[in-house]
């Protein structure tokens, strides 16, 4: 018979991990792309309030927002697998339900650093084949820690007062950044 694995057992512990940020990227990212095949005329409509983005803004700055996530992730992982060489992995989850807030418009106001705005000097073509391109580079990167691996290296992350977090839940972040745009323009759609 097979192994067992019990609740305690780190390895399932980091296969619910896993499992988790895995879903959360696949989820996310094919809503943003659904976003992307919006007729045209919804996606450049800019709503009648100062400093409102079009949806192809929004996609635009997470593609942004993404990119420089995944610098400071890929060095992660590349720390945390190096420390796997020689160092065991934490038993546990990573605690990803700490990050809830950061897919919520309300929770907290959220002011772009100026390299992170939009220019509108991508096509939504271009955005959208960015933002694939990120998926994938997220996958591999969560492929690569499928071990707990992604436990070994912790970055200390400003926004909402986060500290310090994991590989697993810096990926998670960057998805819940995702979901708080897609909440933002669900919530806009409905206002009509």
């Amino acid at each position: 018979m097979g192994e067992s694995v019990t609740p305690d057992c780190p390895v399932a512990a980091h296969a619910a991990t896993i499992a988790a940020v895995r879903c959360a990227i696949d989820g996310t990212f094919a809503r943003l792309d659904s976003l992307c095949a919006k007729p045209p005329d919804h996606l450049h409509h800019r709503p009648a309030y100062p400093d409102a983005w079009t949806m192809a803004e929004h996609l635009e700055h997470i593609s942004l927002v993404n990119h420089f996530l995944l610098l400071t992730i890929g060095k992660g992982v590349a720390t945390a697998l190096r420390r796997a060489r020689t160092q065991p992995i934490p038993p546990g989850k990573s605690a990803l339900a700490r990050l809830a807030p950061i897919a919520d418009p309300d929770a907290f106001s959220w002011e772009p650093p100026g390299h992170m705005i939009p220019t509108g000097s991508k096509t939504v073509a271009e955005v959208r084949a960015l933002l694939n391109a990120q998926r994938g580079e997220c996958l591999g990167l969560l492929e690569r820690m499928g071990k707990g691996e992604g436990r070994l290296c912790n970055f200390r992350m400003s926004v909402y007062g986060l500290d310090m977090l994991d590989m697993y839940q810096w990926l998670y972040f960057l998805v819940q950044h995702g979901c708080w745009h897609l909440e933002f323009l669900a919530r806009r759609e409905s206002r009509g």
